[in-house]
């Protein structure tokens, strides 16, 4: 029996109406989940271990961000064009040879020894977590069939991406206190077992009507405008709004954008296809999917920052810290797996985003309480409970009227704005703070992150549909 004959009846092995997973799907669940664990986890893994990374290849501070950027700028550049070609070639395909190109970054990132080679180790792991992300909500939507085993299937998902991003901060400075090493060449024995069981549990093949051939020149310039964007936002908050290379990048994004638009108008096999844009969920949850970010998003990197200079905290103190959070959105996870049959997706997403809110502003009315149990502790139960529930609801509502041919390309344009949205977020936050933070100026952010918040919610409520999300029988 093939690996592709044996991954096939994961997605039929059991009645669709059933909320109950088989025992092949499961796995297949288990083996996308870890993935993009990978894929998250080394966007903060890595925050904890720049001072020793820095002090090991005696690196500057303006050198040691392109060790967080080269990673996060590919990453988000090359997400549209890795859910174009898991259309084209199969998501189980990409899937699997990007969690490859993973692992060789990695690889070669603990064995670097000099700027220039972990840099381009990091651009290597960020191509292959733009590639290998859409991939995995493809993969959901080709294993799992609509109905409450795939609302199941995308709660775990967003709870391994939330785990993936929280446990970074913490395992990193688990590692980093042996070596910085440590945070890349743990990633290598994750990507081979990965790959073994994937190759064995996922389906490789693709749906006969993605037939259609990857518009090479459109991909590119497509990629292009993004990177350039991307670059454009984390050299904002870097050096500023008038330094040539966010100019520059600002100028790359306008031209490259401009002539990939009129292209795409014109073309007869653009990169997104026309009725993706005509799909008012997608759309709908794109704008939400800023607001999310800019609000929760945010407070992933925004409550490490206030720790570790207000209060004191060492990196995996700050780490261990943040780890209440995760733990209500487990639980929030959980409540949208029962509830959003009955209740709806809009709903969900509206009530997540608004627990976030009064979380976030309740963080900022208490950001000058020394006591963490009083003043931090409370809203970080509130907003990681709010996320919990919003996140998984806002990407099966999203993904819900996407055509099976295109699932990867619309997986891959939420997760596009998500991270514009992180680079424009990050850039921002950065202006606010600025160089010597106090209280007050984390006030103004952990206010404004509950401002998105509200925003999210307003929108959800005016642009959701506000239908119900099949149940189970």
């Amino acid at each position: 029996m093939t690996a592709e004959t044996t991954a096939s009846p994961a997605s039929n092995t059991t009645d669709p109406d059933s909320s109950k997973m088989s025992r092949l799907q499961v796995l297949a669940l288990a083996v996308l989940g870890c993935g993009l664990f990978l894929a998250t986890l080394d966007f903060s893994i890595v925050y904890v271990a720049l001072p020793s990374i820095g002090n090991d290849l005696a690196l500057s501070d303006n050198r040691l961000q392109w060790v967080v950027s080269a990673y996060a700028i590919l990453f988000a550049g090359f997400l549209l064009v890795g859910g174009r070609i898991g259309d084209r070639f199969g998501a189980g395909r990409v899937f699997l040879l990007s969690t490859g190109l993973f692992g060789i970054g990695s690889l070669a990132a603990g064995m670097a020894d000099n700027f220039a080679t972990l840099v381009i180790a990091r651009a290597f792991q960020g191509i292959g977590a733009g590639l290998l992300d859409p991939s995995t909500l493809g993969l959901i939507q080709k294993i799992f069939p609509a109905g409450p085993k795939r609302n199941r299937a995308m709660a775990v998902w967003g709870a391994v991406g939330a785990i993936g991003l929280v446990g970074g901060v913490v395992l990193g400075g688990l590692l980093t206190a042996f070596s910085w090493k440590l945070i890349f060449f743990v990633n290598v024995p994750i990507v081979i077992l990965v790959i073994a069981f994937g190759m064995v549990l996922l389906p490789k093949g693709k749906d006969s009507e993605a037939s259609r051939p990857v518009n090479g020149i459109n991909a590119a310039l497509g990629t292009g405008a993004i990177l350039s964007l991307v670059f454009a936002l984390t050299q904002l908050g870097e050096v500023g709004l008038t330094d040539t290379s966010t100019l520059s990048g600002a100028v790359g994004f306008v031209v490259l954008a401009g002539i990939w638009v009129a292209r795409e108008r014109a073309s007869e096999n653009p990169l997104i296809a026309r009725e993706l844009w005509r799909t008012r969920s997608l759309m709908v949850a794109c704008g939400i999917v800023g607001c999310y970010v800019l609000s929760i998003g945010l407070e992933f990197f925004l409550v490490t920052h206030f720790l570790q200079n207000e209060h004191g905290y060492g990196p995996l103190a700050a780490g261990i810290g943040f780890l209440p959070l995760t733990i209500t959105v487990l639980v929030g996870n959980a409540i949208t797996d029962r509830i959003i049959p009955k209740a709806g997706a809009r709903a969900m997403v509206m009530t997540g985003l608004l627990v976030s809110a009064f979380g976030l502003a309740l963080i900022a009315a208490c950001v000058n309480f020394d006591n963490y149990a009083i003043g931090m502790l409370p809203g970080l139960l509130l907003s990681g409970l709010g996320n919990g529930i919003a996140f998984p609801a806002l990407f099966i509502s999203a993904t819900s009227d996407i055509p099976s041919d295109h699932q990867g390309v619309g997986a891959a344009m939420l997760t596009t704005s998500q991270y514009v949205f992180s680079a424009l977020g990050l850039a921002v936050l950065v202006l606010i703070l600025g160089h010597a933070p106090d209280p007050g100026n984390y006030l103004i952010t952990f206010g404004f992150s509950a401002s998105m918040a509200v925003l999210g919610t307003l929108i959800a409520a005016f642009g959701m549909y506000g239908k119900k999300v099949e149940a189970s029988s």
